[in-house]
């Protein structure tokens, strides 16, 4: 289904007469949400890979005294490595800069002190730093032409309805109705992450490899 079409769906389900005309809330205002959730709780759970090197082709691809900029559509970290699986182990992350090894020890740890960098511990590199992440997908908008491709089609509609309801239900006090909705978007954020995940395993019959 298409972007636009979610928003009549997501403005009709609060009782909007013409979703081309909305009373309650903006078409506007209902595609910020959608996004919020698109971009967020559904993307964690979909777990988008994609790869990026500090290959030095340019100043969002450079490590500089052990920092580089994050991908714009970083969203979780999968894996970091000097250099490449599966001929390099890769990088420890830590949480505490008390933990990081000293400046001419090789570079074995990296570390996310906030949404736009990652840093390196360790002397220079001598290989490409390369880092395995999930990523956002691109944000929706109201137009024919834009759709969560990522998601499957019979999740196109559901979380987006629940979550604009669960908004509307904020903002007209009824806080239960709120809570309700909560609990029903998560279920079916879980149903997203298995639909997505076991459901994408093929049924090829799964082999031991005995090394002598």
């Amino acid at each position: 289904m298409t972007a636009d079409e979610i928003i009549n769906q997501c403005l009709k389900a609060i009782g909007e007469e013409d979703p081309a005309d909305p009373v309650g809330m903006t078409r506007a205002d209902v595609l910020v949400f959608i996004n919020q959730i698109y971009q967020g709780p559904i993307a964690r759970r979909l777990k988008l890979l994609k790869s990026h090197s500090y290959d030095g082709s340019d100043a969002a691809h450079t490590i500089t005294a052990g920092v580089g900029t994050l991908p714009s559509d970083f969203l979780m970290p999968s894996r970091v490595y000097d250099g490449d699986a599966p001929e390099d182990k890769p990088l420890e992350q830590i949480f505490d800069i008390e933990d990081k090894v000293a400046n001419t020890s090789d570079p074995s740890q990296y570390m996310l002190p906030n949404m736009s960098e990652i840093w390196i511990f360790g002397t220079t590199p001598t290989k490409e730093i390369k880092m395995y992440y999930y990523f956002e997908p691109a944000a929706l908008t109201d137009s024919a032409s834009s759709s969560p491709s990522y998601l499957k089609k019979e999740f196109h509609v559901k979380p987006f309805v629940k979550a604009i309801q669960g908004v509307y239900s904020s903002r007209n006090s009824d806080y239960g109705d709120e809570i309700d909705l909560e609990v029903f978007l998560q279920d079916i954020l879980n149903e997203i992450e298995d639909a997505h995940t076991w459901s994408m395993v093929d049924d090829a019959p799964k082999t031991i490899k005995a090394v002598w």
